[in-house]
C-alpha cells in the first residue's frame, strides 16, 4: 500500500474538520433557533416533551408490572384450583380407604357377624343384618354416599336405595370381577333409586375371607365428589383449562370435554396424590393465559394515544396562560422598580405557583410600602425625641456641682442621710444624663439600680425586699439605658404603700431574644388602667412618661422586634416581662456561666 503524501493528508484533515465543524455548527443552530423561540412555543415544547417522557415510561412500566401481576394472579389461581382438587382428592381417598380397611378388619372376626342365611329368615338373622347395618353407617365420612356389602349370590346390605343390577352394568364392577382385586373409578350414580348427585368416585374391595355368609363378598363405598367436579368445570370455563386424570396405572379417570389437542406451549400444571399416586393435570392454552395482557396492552395503547392528544392541548393551553401571566408580573415589577408602589396584580383564583408569586408580589409591594411608613414614623419619632432632649436638656456639670455642694452642705451640717441619698442620686445621673449612649450592658443598668435602691432604702427604710436572678454571661448583653429605673419608679410611686413590699427580677435568654420579666406584689393594677399602662399619657395629665419613653426606646433601637407583656391581678401584684434581640458588648466573650441571684 502507498503512503499517503503530506499534501493528501491536510487535505483529509481540512475535510474532516470541515464536516466536523458543520455537524457543531448544525446542533447549535438547532440549539440557537429553539432559544430564539418566544416564550410560549418553548413552554409549549418543553410542556410536550416533560408530559410524554413519563407518559410513555409509565404506560410501558405499567403495562409490564399489570402483566405480570395478572398472569402471577392467573397462575396462582390455576395453582391453587389444581392443589385444591389434589387435596380434596387425597381427602376422599383417605376417608374411603380408612373405611374400607376398618370394616375389613371387623368382618375377618370370624364371630363378629352371625348370619346363618345371606337373606334374614330369623330373628336372629334380622338383628345380626341390623347390627350389620349400623356397623357400615358409622364409618360414613365427609362425603361418602353409602357403603355396601354385595354377596357372591347377589344380595347386598346397606342403604335400600340400591339397584344391584344397574350396578353390575358399571364398568367398575365389571373390571373388579375380571381382575380379581381393589378397582377404583369415576361414574354416574344410575344404580341408585334417589339419585341426588351427578357423579361418585367408587371403590370396589373384595372381601377375601372363607366363612359364613360373607364368603366371596365384595365392599361397596361411594363417595360424592360433585363439589370436585364442579370445582373442574369452574376452572375450565374460566381458563378453558383441559383438566386429566389417570390412575395408578396411567389411566384416564376423568378428561376434559375439548377439541383442542395438547400443545407443547401450553401452561402446565401437573401434581400427585398422596393417597395412590394419581396425576392430576391441568392444561391451558397459551393465547387464553396470555389474553388478558393483550387486553391490558391494547388498553395502555389506547389510553396513550388519548394522553398524548390531552398532553397536546394542555400544553398549548398551559403555555399561553403561563407566558401571559408571567408577563403581567413583569410589567408589574417595572412599574415597581419605577417606584410606582400602588401596582398590584389582580388575582386570578389560582394557588400555583405563578399564583403564589403574584400573592408573594402584592405582599412584597404592600411591605416595602409599611416598612416606608414605618421609617417615616421612626425618623419623625426620633426628631421628636431630639427636639425634647434639646428642649429639656439641663447642663450635667452645673447639676452635678449643685448636688455636690448640698451634698458638701449636709454633711457639715451633720445631716449624713441627705448626703447620702444626694450621692447615691448623683450615681444614678451620672450616665442616664449622658445622651451619647443609648445601648448599655445590663451590668451598668444593674448597677445604677443599687444606687437607686440605696435611696429608696433611705426613703423608706429596709421595708422591700429585691431578688435578682440572671446568668453571668447575660451581663454583657445590652439593653436601652434607664429601662428598669422607671418601672421600678411605678412600682414603689403606685404599687407599694410606705416602700413595703417584695420585688423580683430575673433575666432570661432564647435563641435570638433577651427576657426580663419584673414582679412585685403591690396593689395591682386594674385591667382598665393595665391597658394603657406603656402608651402615651395625656398631654394635660401627669406621670406615665417614664413607661411610655420606655416603649419608645425599644421601638427606636429595634423597630417592631419586641413585645411588652403586662399581667396584673388587684391585691395580688403585677408583672411586666420585655422580650428583645440579643446584642452583645463583646461576641468573643460570652463562656462565662456563673449563676447571680441576689436579695
Amino acid at each position: 500500500m502507498g503512503q499517503f503524501s503530506q499534501k493528501e493528508k491536510d487535505l483529509v484533515f481540512f475535510n474532516f474538520s470541515k464536516n466536523g465543524e458543520s455537524s457543531m455548527v448544525g446542533i447549535w443552530g438547532w440549539v440557537n433557533s429553539m432559544l430564539n423561540l418566544s416564550t410560549q412555543k418553548r413552554l409549549f415544547i418543553m410542556f410536550l416533551v416533560v408530559a410524554l417522557i413519563p407518559l410513555l415510561t409509565l404506560g410501558i412500566i405499567s403495562y409490564d408490572q399489570s402483566s405480570k401481576v395478572v398472569n402471577g394472579k392467573l397462575s396462582n389461581y390455576n395453582h391453587f384450583a389444581g392443589e385444591k382438587i389434589k387435596t380434596q382428592l387425597d381427602q376422599i381417598l383417605e376417608d374411603m380407604y380408612f373405611s374400607a380397611a376398618e370394616i375389613e378388619q371387623y368382618l375377618r372376626d370370624n364371630t363378629s357377624v352371625n348370619l346363618q342365611h345371606q337373606e334374614p329368615q330369623t330373628y336372629e338373622d334380622f338383628k345380626e343384618v341390623d347390627n350389620l347395618q349400623r356397623l357400615l353407617q358409622a364409618h360414613k365420612k365427609s362425603n361418602i354416599r353409602g357403603i355396601y356389602i354385595i354377596t357372591s349370590s347377589g344380595y347386598y346390605y346397606g342403604d335400600y336405595d340400591f339397584i344391584i343390577k344397574e350396578f353390575k352394568k358399571q364398568d367398575i364392577w365389571k373390571r373388579t370381577i375380571w381382575s380379581g382385586d381393589s378397582e377404583m373409578g369415576i361414574y354416574q350414580p344410575s344404580h341408585l333409586k334417589e339419585n341426588q348427585v351427578d357423579h361418585v368416585l367408587g371403590l370396589v374391595v373384595p372381601l377375601k375371607f372363607s366363612y359364613g355368609v360373607l364368603n366371596n363378598s365384595y365392599l361397596l363405598i361411594e363417595t360424592d365428589i360433585d363439589d370436585v367436579y364442579h370445582l373442574m368445570e369452574v376452572l375450565e370455563e374460566d381458563l378453558q383449562s383441559r383438566i386429566t386424570i389417570r390412575n395408578e396405572l396411567g389411566q384416564a379417570i376423568y378428561h376434559s370435554k375439548s377439541s383442542e389437542a395438547d400443545s407443547a406451549d401450553d401452561i402446565l400444571w401437573k401434581e400427585n396424590t398422596s393417597i395412590n399416586n394419581w396425576e392430576v393435570e391441568i392444561r391451558v392454552p397459551r393465547d387464553k393465559f396470555y389474553e388478558s395482557s393483550q387486553v391490558i396492552l391494547k388498553m395502555v395503547s389506547i389510553g396513550i394515544l388519548f394522553a398524548f392528544i390531552l398532553a397536546l392541548i394542555l400544553s398549548y393551553v398551559f403555555s399561553n396562560q403561563f407566558s401571559k401571566r408571567i408577563f403581567k408580573l413583569k410589567l408589574a415589577i417595572d412599574e415597581v422598580s419605577k417606584g410606582i408602589f400602588d401596582t398590584k396584580l389582580l388575582a386570578d383564583g389560582k394557588k400555583d405557583e405563578i399564583g403564589k408569586l403574584g400573592s408573594h408580589f402584592n405582599r412584597m409591594v404592600e411591605k416595602i410600602k409599611q416598612l416606608m411608613e414605618e421609617v417615616r414614623e421612626k425618623e419623625s419619632t426620633k426628631r421628636e425625641a431630639e427636639m425634647k432632649a434639646i428642649h429639656y436638656q439641663i447642663n450635667p456639670h452645673l447639676l452635678f456641682n449643685t448636688l455636690n455642694t448640698i451634698q458638701w452642705k449636709a454633711r457639715m451640717d451633720g445631716n449624713v442621710e441627705i448626703g447620702k441619698m444626694l450621692m447615691h442620686l448623683t450615681k444614678v445621673l451620672e450616665k442616664n444624663l449622658d445622651p451619647t449612649i443609648e445601648l448599655i450592658p445590663l451590668k451598668e443598668e444593674l448597677q445604677s439600680l443599687q444606687h437607686y435602691f440605696a435611696i429608696q432604702e433611705l426613703r423608706y427604710g429596709k421595708n422591700f425586699t429585691f431578688s435578682l436572678k440572671m446568668d453571668g454571661h447575660l451581663e454583657k448583653g445590652l439593653i436601652p439605658r434607664m429601662t428598669l429605673q422607671p418601672m421600678l419608679e411605678n412600682i414603689f410611686f403606685h404599687a407599694f404603700e410606705d416602700g413595703t413590699g417584695t420585688i423580683g427580677l430575673e433575666f432570661l435568654e432564647t435563641l435570638s431574644y433577651f427576657r426580663l420579666v419584673l414582679k412585685d406584689n403591690g396593689k395591682g393594677i386594674p385591667p382598665e388602667k393595665l391597658e394603657l399602662l406603656f402608651t402615651r399619657p395625656n398631654e394635660k395629665g401627669r406621670g406615665g412618661i417614664g413607661l411610655y419613653n420606655v416603649r419608645q426606646k425599644f421601638y427606636i433601637h429595634y423597630g417592631t422586634d419586641f413585645h411588652i407583656n403586662t399581667d396584673s391581678v388587684v391585691g395580688k401584684g403585677t408583672t411586666i416581662s420585655i422580650t428583645w434581640p440579643k446584642r452583645w458588648v463583646d461576641e468573643d466573650d460570652k463562656s462565662s456561666n456563673q449563676s447571680v441571684d441576689c436579695g
